[in-house]
């Protein structure tokens, strides 16, 4: 008898361990950053002559990755011409309440990084913000127009929490969005 009990004793021990440290192993698994929702983004350009001249563009895909195309304002600009560039909104329009995500990006600003990608010698963009390590983020940035023709503003947000480097390489894409480019 005194055998199965001390079996018995170990056995209920060693599955009280086995069970307690699973636990344990549970709650030490890091977070995982999941890509957000992005239903819609919208520039403003300011031109740097003329603070009269505001214009704002969209891109809005209100079912997400997939379904539905997205609908996306043709960015129309002078040419020649200077332009401050500011993302003013970047929302998550299936949430409810809507989120703000750029409100996000802005106090996570040191694990984001916008990379502007115009289709040749339409425009150049360069990043004039940057974050607490002196890196570039690109919620804002000064955009110059070159002569009149049309092509493409890819923009790409990645997402580098504690990889952050001021390069495009690391990290994952949150969103890779195209606008179509009009330069008159």
């Amino acid at each position: 008898m005194k055998t199965n009990t001390k079996l018995s004793i170990v056995a209920i021990m060693v599955f009280t361990f086995a069970i307690s440290a699973c636990k344990k192993d549970k709650k030490e698994l890091p977070k995982v950053d999941e890509p957000e929702l992005i239903t819609t983004i919208k520039l403003t350009f300011t031109n740097t002559n003329n603070a009269a001249d505001v214009k704002t563009f969209a891109w809005k895909d209100l079912d997400g990755q997939g379904g539905a195309a997205p609908m996306v304002d043709t960015i129309k600009l002078a040419a020649n011409t200077n332009y401050n560039l500011e993302i003013t909104e970047i929302l998550n329009e299936t949430a409810t309440p809507v989120e703000n995500v750029t409100e996000e990006i802005e106090e996570e600003n040191y694990e984001h990084l916008f990379v502007y990608k115009p289709s040749a010698s339409l425009l150049t963009v360069a990043i004039s913000d940057k974050d607490k390590n002196k890196l570039p983020v690109g919620l804002m940035a000064v955009v110059n127009t070159n002569t009149a023709k049309t092509g493409t503003l890819r923009i790409v947000l990645r997402h580098q929490k504690g990889v952050k480097d001021g390069t495009e390489a690391p990290g994952s894409t949150d969103f890779d969005i195209t606008y179509p480019v009009k330069i008159k």
